[in-house]
């Protein structure tokens, strides 16, 4: 049964998963943090305008990404507000 969800929602199989999560090692594709593989649908990320599966998040990561926009104008806006917050540069005037 989550082998036909995830192959309708994502195009994968449970084996595809399965390489994908080990391909990764063992845990998410951005920090790396174990995946628990008994959340597998909730973890799978991929572009919302094509619906290609990009790899596997835990659950903060991938929202992390939603709320950033999903794409790299907004991560690369938040990295420019950590190199360079606002607030010290205001407090400088």
């Amino acid at each position: 049964r989550e082998d036909a969800i995830m192959q309708r929602m994502y195009g994968i199989s449970m084996k595809d998963f399965d390489a994908l999560l080990e391909f990764q090692g063992g845990g998410c594709a951005i920090c790396s943090k174990p995946i628990d593989s008994s959340r597998r649908r909730m973890n799978i990320d991929h572009d919302h305008k094509t619906g290609k599966v990009r790899g596997i998040l835990c659950s903060g990561c991938n929202t992390g990404l939603g709320h950033l926009g999903d794409n790299v104008a907004g991560l690369q806006r938040a990295i420019a507000y950590l190199q360079n917050p606002p607030f010290k540069y205001a407090l400088a005037r």
